[in-house]
């Protein structure tokens, strides 16, 4: 009997015939008198036997056949030899015993509970049984039997967070209203706007023409970001603040953080609660107080100026 497990064409209205011409014990092609109702082998081989019940007694598995003619002959098949064979001996065409070993194995293949058919390339194997709860079955290619036995992802609707469980998860987070997913670690925190290096490379993901307003995600590379937003007609960018204005105690701790100032670099002194504004080669004030009255103003801060005019 083969060893290999392979599909067979079976037909039920295939009458015994005989061999026209004889047969060496090597011939790989060869005649019948009649094939009326045979296999065709389109797809699959067949099996026949000749000489059934005699010494020379062979089975064969046929690859192709046209009319009466059968060709790709393995010869000596399901643990037959190849035998010589007399012009008109009978043939038939049968099943074998690997066919009833493949569906006998197939049948006697899972003894355990919970057990379950995969295979593995070559022929069906059992997939243990040792589901628990919360486990199930996907499909991985990397296994032997192309399955396994795994967590699948779970969604979690919470407040509160959940525990990480060392498995991915997925997580509706309702404080923030974010959906937070986990690779078995910690929680994620979602990109809050997709990134694309280029307009064209936004344009192909959106398209030319959004239809969703209120569209926003960040164009560019690096020093290069701008944050874009779709209003129902163009992509609108949103302002870039390059420069903040640090706080300094006085103008000493200015000056050794500036150490290089150039003009339209800003700093607020606390000491004198002055915004000064480099100007080519010394600091300016920007945002000093002057007062043009003739009487003393009330409640003068330090660094205020009054002009009286006369």
């Amino acid at each position: 009997m083969t060893g290999t497990y392979e599909r067979k064409e079976f037909v039920g209205a295939a009458p015994a015939t005989t061999v026209v011409g004889s047969l060496t014990d090597a011939a790989t092609s060869f005649d019948i008198d009649d094939a009326t109702g045979w296999p065709t082998a389109t797809t699959n081989p067949f099996v026949a036997v000749i000489d059934r019940g005699l010494a020379t007694e062979e089975k064969i598995l046929v690859g192709a056949r046209t009319t009466v003619t059968l060709s790709s002959i393995t010869r000596g098949y399901d643990d037959t030899a190849a035998q010589a064979h007399s012009s008109g001996a009978a043939i038939e065409h049968v099943i074998d015993a690997s066919t009833i070993d493949q569906a006998n194995r197939l049948a006697n293949l899972l003894d355990a509970k919970g057990e379950m058919i995969g295979f593995n390339g070559t022929n069906p194997t059992a997939i243990a049984a040792n589901l628990t709860d919360g486990y199930g079955i996907v499909v991985d290619n990397a296994e032997p039997t192309g399955l396994k036995i795994d967590r699948p992802i779970h969604v979690v609707d919470s407040a509160s967070t959940p525990t990480v469980s060392g498995v991915p998860r997925v997580w509706f987070d309702q404080n923030s209203g974010l959906v937070r997913t986990s690779d078995g670690t910690s929680w994620k925190v979602p990109a809050s706007a997709p990134v694309f290096a280029s307009t064209a490379a936004r344009d192909s993901y959106y398209g030319a023409t959004p239809t969703q307003d209120g569209l926003v995600c960040i164009v560019g590379t690096g020093a290069t970001l701008e944050l874009q937003a779709w209003d129902g007609s163009n992509w609108i960018q949103f302002p870039t603040i390059y420069e903040g204005i640090p706080k300094f105690a006085d103008s000493t701790a200015r000056d050794a953080f500036f150490t290089s100032p150039v003009t339209g670099d800003h700093a607020f002194l606390n000491d004198v609660h002055q915004l000064t504004e480099y100007r080519e080669d010394e600091w300016i004030l920007v945002n000093q107080k002057i007062t043009v009255s003739e009487t003393q103003p009330a409640s003068p801060h330090e660094g205020d100026v009054w002009i009286q005019p006369t």
